[in-house]
């Protein structure tokens, strides 16, 4: 049986896109290496929406190398207001104080996001320079408005951060225009590649005062590297995941061959469809329905971790629920990357099915239908 990867990371990806990755005796100061890393580098400019004021980063690593590595744009001595909707905006608390770092933290209930008054409301009484938030909470499947916290908290802080782990490349992000100081991602995710690479694009006026609280997580040593590699010159400061970056070069490609709003508008297609799919099975969206992300889906159910084992044996991988409140309660569909209608409309089928196996209620059929029917008046401009 042929398996899916439904997962909230690594996510779907293509054949064509591991074996980009696969290439004999490539090295990181190869040409075809070279070509890749800058062409990469552009492409992560291109899908955050980011222009020549920002500096883009392909580190070694992961989503949390990312989050580490920016929290050096952090000056000692300032404040952070810290927005979190779930496990992974929690994150950042031990990452700031492990550095010494000041902050406050808002944090919503599973299925919400913060809100702007709330948020608003802290700004005004407190004095903060920095703030950071998560695009796509990866624990809950919440999407929070950056555009609309941007624009209350460009009047308060001189830094704006944004962990887009699960958000670029499915989401419009358009830091530029928003006034968003810095993005970070990770390639295994919305953008469908392998795990091994963390990602950064930062303002680079912010770069001029940086926290050298490290070394290899100190953006200050990757600046003259990042712009080699720009350059199509050797960039070394350490080893790049060399494959990881050739399947980048790929995904990149795609992107702008597709257009990157072509692909957003994927995603949102596929992502309605699941979710109104789920709820017509009889089952629930952990998140409010103006939250819902292009992403990620959270489903709740008291038989969750049997359906996600039931729906591994039908060829299909989900995700446990991980959020401390929920443990047990709720399963996770990752619905980004090289995903399809037809992936969709399997997954639901087999949620259903296993749904039905592990004692759940659900109306057997009705998902799969509410999907096509989504998918049908989507194509139709209904």
């Amino acid at each position: 049986m042929q398996k899916k990867l439904m997962h909230v990371g690594p996510s779907f990806t293509s054949y064509r896109i591991q074996m980009a990755g696969v290439s004999e005796n490539t090295g990181f100061a190869s040409p075809d290496f070279l070509d890749a890393m800058k062409y990469s580098l552009e492409g992560l400019l291109y899908v955050a929406g980011a222009d020549d004021s920002y500096m883009p980063f392909i580190l070694p690593g992961s989503g949390t190398v990312a989050m580490e590595t920016v929290t050096s744009l952090i000056p000692r001595g300032s404040k952070t207001l810290l927005l979190t909707n779930g496990v992974f905006g929690d994150r950042w608390i031990p990452i700031l104080t492990a550095h010494g770092l000041q902050m406050d933290v808002l944090s919503a209930d599973p299925g919400h996001a913060v809100s702007m008054a709330d948020i608003e409301e802290k700004l005004e009484g407190g004095d903060y320079q920095n703030l950071i938030m998560t695009h796509v909470e990866t624990s809950t499947g919440v999407r929070m408005d950056i555009e609309g916290v941007s624009k209350i908290a460009r009047k308060h802080v001189e830094r704006i951060i944004v962990d887009g782990v699960a958000s670029l490349g499915a989401e419009r992000e358009d830091i530029a225009r928003l006034g968003i100081t810095a993005i970070i991602s990770a390639s295994q995710k919305a953008l469908g590649a392998p795990p091994g690479a963390a990602l950064i694009v930062a303002s680079r006026s912010a770069l001029e005062d940086i926290n050298e609280f490290s070394y290899f997580f100190n953006l200050k040593n990757w600046i003259t590297p990042m712009e080699r590699y720009l350059e199509g010159k050797n960039g070394y400061l350490s080893t790049e995941p060399v494959g990881v970056i050739l399947s980048l070069n790929r995904v990149f490609s795609d992107i702008r061959t597709t257009g990157l709003e072509a692909r957003i508008d994927d995603h949102r297609r596929l992502s309605l469809a699941l979710n109104e799919g789920i709820e017509a099975a009889g089952l629930k969206v952990l998140a409010e329905r103006d939250l819902w992300s292009n992403t990620v889906t959270a489903v709740l159910s008291d038989h969750a971790d049997e359906i996600v084992r039931r729906s591994m044996d039908l060829g299909i991988e989900f995700a446990t629920g991980v959020h401390p409140k929920l443990l047990g309660k709720y399963f996770r569909i990752g619905h980004m990357g090289y995903v399809n209608d037809f992936d969709a409309l399997s997954a639901l089928s087999v949620i259903e099915r296993a749904a039905a196996q592990s004692g759940e209620k659900v109306r057997i059929g009705e998902g799969v239908r509410r999907a096509q029917q989504v998918l049908y008046d989507l194509s139709h401009g209904r």
